[in-house]
């Protein structure tokens, strides 16, 4: 086991930076469970893909880096089990050496599976639900350093309360989940009238496997994103990928977004010309994780908040008027996706199918005046906060009535760990400790 003392913990996005006494790089069980019975005090942390404050804590934090194996594959049963520190992106690629995928994937896959299910980490597509959706069953290593089985079938309650479990509960370590066979993903991309799309939402989102659309305010066109499950054969290009995928999606634009800070008037404009880069239909088929996954976008900050699905419209309206009519530039892409309702406690889909709408922009352009004005807007429209991005709310009485099941969470908090070992400040302020 990796042991290093004194170690200075920095986020993938640069905004949280911190000095931590012991930082843990386990190898295998044996050795979660002596660290946790020797410590008072203890976070878990992946590849810090999170813009929160959630993973950091003084006395110990542990990286799963190195506890990161696919232990079973069952092809009968399409299952899997493995270790909790293994990243998306090394599952898409040993996945489909031997024709398996997951269900489905967001825009990034840098993080570890045990991080993506903890803080509720999506994709999009209203019949898929947040990726923790696919587990089957898991260990959770609690406070004492006892290893427990949560079966989704044998224990319903604790399951349902410990997938989004924002690392309060214990260690997650070894996960059970469900796979797919591979697929290809047929992939119709466009921009289209922002206005067209926003009216005729249902039909675009009903009708697509996994649809979502990106913008770049204050363009009136919207690019979408239409993506088929299929069997068909792949067709897309090595030059095209190039070309559009690293050439003007990370140099170009890079190029743009450093010209941008330095003139923001410009930023407008670049949009806008961007936009219009798709407004000839692009048609591929392509491995699905490979269309899943985007380029890495530059270092930005961060905020998503889920809504209900049934107010989409009306939301999306309001939302694009208030970036309109802010006053600030916005030098990045908007973001905005679909998921399926599900039954985990502190999931932002519980109990209803959500549309994911954020605001993405660099610290310069005024990231202090931007996110606490989106995040009014979001609790006017009872939004769930992405547990994983910035949010400022820590109003008990909110949260309480945005997660039905939030008192019921915090007694299964307490039974796995009733004198906070797992806590640090980020829990403290949400729960109110």
């Amino acid at each position: 086991m990796q042991v290093k003392k004194g170690y200075t913990f920095v986020n993938w996005a640069g905004n949280i930076r911190h000095e931590v006494k012991n930082y843990f790089q386990p190898e295998t069980v044996e050795e979660i469970v002596d660290i946790v019975r020797q410590h008072q005090h203890i976070r878990m942390v992946g590849t810090g893909h999170s813009w929160s404050d959630i993973c950091v804590d003084d006395e110990a934090m542990v990286n799963l880096d190195k506890f990161n194996k696919i232990l079973e594959i069952d092809h009968e049963r399409l299952q899997i089990k493995v270790q909790a520190g293994i990243k998306l992106w090394e599952l898409n690629e040993q996945l489909d050496k031997v024709g398996l995928a997951l269900l489905n994937l967001g825009s990034i896959a840098r993080q570890s599976i045990a991080g993506a299910i903890s803080t509720g980490t999506h994709g999009s597509g209203i019949d898929y639900q947040i990726i923790g959706s696919a587990v089957i069953s898991f260990t959770l290593v609690d406070a004492n350093g006892d290893i427990h089985l949560i079966d989704k079938e044998q224990k319903p309650d604790i399951f349902h309360a410990a997938i989004v479990n924002l690392g309060c509960l214990g260690v997650l370590a070894e996960i059970t989940l469900k796979v797919t066979k591979a697929f290809n993903l047929k992939d119709h991309t466009v921009a289209l009238p922002m206005d067209d799309v926003i009216d005729n939402l249902d039909d675009f989102v009903q009708n697509t496997d996994h649809f979502k659309m990106w913008w770049l305010a204050p363009a009136k066109d919207i690019i979408t994103y239409r993506y088929q499950r299929t069997q068909e054969p792949t067709n897309d290009s090595a030059l095209r990928q190039w070309f559009k995928d690293v050439f003007l999606s990370v140099t170009i634009y890079r190029f743009l977004v450093w010209v941008a800070k330095w003139i923001p008037g410009l930023a407008d404009f670049f949009n806008t010309i961007l936009t219009s880069s798709y407004k000839k239909a692009l048609h591929r088929v392509e491995k699905s994780f490979k269309v899943f996954n985007v380029p890495e976008p530059p270092l930005h900050r961060e905020t998503e908040w889920a809504f209900d699905f049934k107010n989409a419209t009306t939301i999306l309206k309001e939302y694009s008027k208030l970036l309109k009519e802010s006053g600030f530039h916005y030098n990045f892409i908007q973001e905005i996706r679909f998921t399926k309702g599900d039954d985990f406690w502190l999931s932002p889909c519980y109990h209803r199918d959500a549309i994911w709408i954020g605001v993405y922009c660099y610290e310069h352009e005024h990231w202090d005046k931007v996110l606490p004005m989106f995040e009014a807007f979001a609790r006017k429209h009872q939004g769930r906060p992405h547990w994983g991005k910035e949010f400022i709310t820590t109003d008990r009485d909110y949260l309480q009535q945005a997660y039905e099941k939030w008192d019921d969470f915090i007694q299964i908090k307490q039974s796995f760990d009733p004198n906070g070992k797992f806590s640090n400040a980020f829990i403290n302020r949400i729960f109110s400790c």
